[in-house]
């Protein structure tokens, strides 16, 4: 590789995971509260947290490198315009590919991470972060309560332990239950400990009291060596965990092992999502020559320069734009799934065509003496007393 390549190579790289690092930042911050949101903070450890918000990461690498790639390959570009760095090179006789070359790698080695992303480490991380949230749902009392301190475990429902011994037993435990409009109860025990019961979590108590306050000041009270209590926060349990098609693997959405058990609606949804899930991996690439094809066509200069940018940030919108329509018309009922890769293979042909002759009307000359060759030959092989040679007389 020449010494101004890796030097473009460098330029774009560091710019490129400064963007990455930064919108990435933003989406891991929403996204790891969201995230808390989902499990309504039902965890005891930051660092067991932190763990489960390192899960989102592939999911947040394929939405944020295409923008960063973006923004980076523009910030490069338009500060190198500025210094005259390209005109120098551009004088030094290399070609608008040997120039765009250096991003255009960058781009394909995104686009690769991004298929690894995409195809195998995003449903990876999803399905095991699926399973810690259900694990975490199943488990309410286990990591919410906390010895010496009044839990709130839900709405309505508060839980306090003095202490938990080394086998795993709550020691001298109070739960206070207003879940239920009409009637509020407290459970005291010496101990307890987690139990199945119906499938569902509960806390088997043993000696221990019921105290009952009912609607109209009616109270009472009942002793009891032991006792399974069960909270209705705990009815939402379920046995069977059903991911979404961001976290099936894409041998899965294109060939399901239990497609005789799914309806039509769902195999053409599962399809669909994983081609555009094969037709999403293509962005990086389709930014890039964009980018290329936008900035280094035509003359350098500072005036022209805004415009280019503009003009680079317009059409890759445009893009996503018709992008999405395509993958609407994909998804209905008559539509054809094909749909999904027309707007990434014509962004590729059409940025290409125009990064070799845009700029310049007489660079589009070779395209249309291509179109009309067969033409003129054709004309030539017609027989023309014109061109016959005249005898002299």
């Amino acid at each position: 590789m020449p010494r101004y390549a890796r030097y473009l190579f460098k330029q774009y790289l560091i710019a490129f995971l400064i963007f990455t690092l930064m919108f990435g930042g933003m989406v891991y911050i929403v996204q790891s509260v969201q995230l808390l949101d989902k499990i309504d903070g039902r965890i005891d450890s930051l660092l067991y947290f932190f763990g489960l918000t390192l899960l989102l990461l592939p999911k947040l690498f394929v939405h944020v490198m295409p923008l960063s790639m973006l923004a980076a390959l523009i910030s490069v570009k338009q500060r190198m315009i500025n210094d005259n760095e390209l005109v120098i090179l551009s004088t030094t006789g290399q070609n608008r590919w040997q120039l765009a070359a250096p991003g255009l790698l960058l781009c394909l080695g995104v686009t690769v991470f991004l298929a690894l992303m995409e195809f195998q480490v995003q449903p990876m991380t999803m399905q095991e972060l699926r399973e810690k949230r259900k694990e975490i749902a199943d488990n309410l009392f286990v990591n919410l309560i906390k010895p010496g301190t009044f839990s709130e475990i839900g709405k309505g429902l508060t839980v306090y332990v003095n202490s938990i011994s080394d086998k795993g037993f709550y020691e001298n435990i109070i739960i206070y239950d207003a879940t239920k409009e009409d009637r509020s109860v407290v459970y005291i025990a010496e101990s307890a400990e987690i139990v199945q019961n119906n499938n569902q979590p509960g806390m088997r108590l043993v000696n221990g009291k019921v105290l009952q306050d009912l609607q109209n000041d009616i109270k009472g009270s009942l002793s009891f060596e032991e006792y399974v209590y069960q909270s209705t926060l705990e009815t939402k349990k379920t046995t069977e965990i059903r991911f979404k098609t961001d976290e099936i693997y894409l041998e899965d959405l294109l060939s399901p092992p239990n497609a005789s058990q799914l309806t039509a609606q769902t195999l053409r949804k599962y399809k669909i999502s994983g081609h555009k899930r094969i037709a999403n991996i293509l962005t990086p690439l389709i930014i890039g020559l964009i980018v290329s094809a936008c900035i280094l066509t035509g003359i350098f200069g500072r005036t022209s320069n805004k415009r280019r940018v503009s003009t680079c940030i317009i059409v890759t919108l445009g893009y996503y734009i018709i992008a999405m329509i395509f993958a609407g018309l994909a998804e209905s009922k008559s539509g054809i799934i094909a749909n999904i890769y027309t707007p990434p293979v014509f962004a590729l042909i059409i940025a290409c065509l125009y990064l070799q002759f845009g700029g310049s009307k007489n660079n589009w000359l070779p395209i249309f003496k291509l179109m009309t060759s067969h033409t003129s030959r054709a004309d030539l092989n017609k027989p023309n007393h014109l061109n016959e040679p005249r005898n002299k007389t």
